[in-house]
């Protein structure tokens, strides 16, 4: 999937759609974000404490309440963890993850991402819809092995000669420094709008 990407996404098209971007007034969110990342930064080795205040401030940024569906809390904190040193999780730490927090990738992403915003990208049905033009049924979205490949193109992006422009773009846009991973997803993510 990640060569197949590639091949699609030209620096070209990427740059039109970061241009596009534009910031609605109500999505004042935005402002959160950056606490979000503070928090975490400022934590050295997270605990299950961490774990429970970080899943419940990102179900915030969710459309349904949060539900601790599993016993897996201890193990799913050495998992992020991890992600905060930059590891990424296989398919099946994916799904410790996602078994504790509401049975959510989009959930596990949105936290790994604040954790840990150098390595991991936000992953939702925005995003889905702008990489792949097809309606974003669960099943899609919730597929770790999509999300890891989405992972491995941000990579490719992020690590081009060209993100320096497209990063610089949508920090304008936005009004504040972000990494390259997140500046990536956000163009994604405003340009996945439902097809008309």
């Amino acid at each position: 999937m990640t060569d197949k990407l590639t091949e699609i996404f030209k620096f070209e098209r990427l740059l039109q759609d970061a241009q596009k971007i534009t910031i609605p007034d109500e999505e004042k969110y935005l402002t959160a974000y950056l606490e979000f990342i503070q928090y975490f930064k400022s934590i050295d080795k997270l605990t299950q404490h961490h774990t429970v205040i970080g899943i419940s401030f990102t179900y915030s940024w969710m459309p349904t309440i949060l539900d601790f569906r599993s016993d897996k809390i201890e193990e799913a904190t050495q998992i992020l963890n991890n992600a905060k040193q930059g590891i990424q999780p296989s398919k099946t730490e994916l799904d410790i993850l996602k078994s504790c927090f509401n049975n959510s990738l989009v959930g596990s992403s949105k936290l790994l991402h604040f954790i840990n915003p150098e390595k991991f990208a936000i992953w939702d049905s925005r995003v889905y819809r702008y990489l792949f033009k097809q309606e974003p049924h669960s099943y899609r979205v919730e597929n770790n092995s999509t999300y890891l490949e989405y992972l491995s193109f941000c990579d490719i992006i992020t690590n081009s000669t060209s993100i320096n422009k497209l990063q610089q773009i949508v920090e304008q846009k936005v009004g504040y420094k972000l990494t390259k991973m997140r500046a990536v997803e956000l163009i994604f993510f405003y340009n996945g709008a439902k097809f008309k």
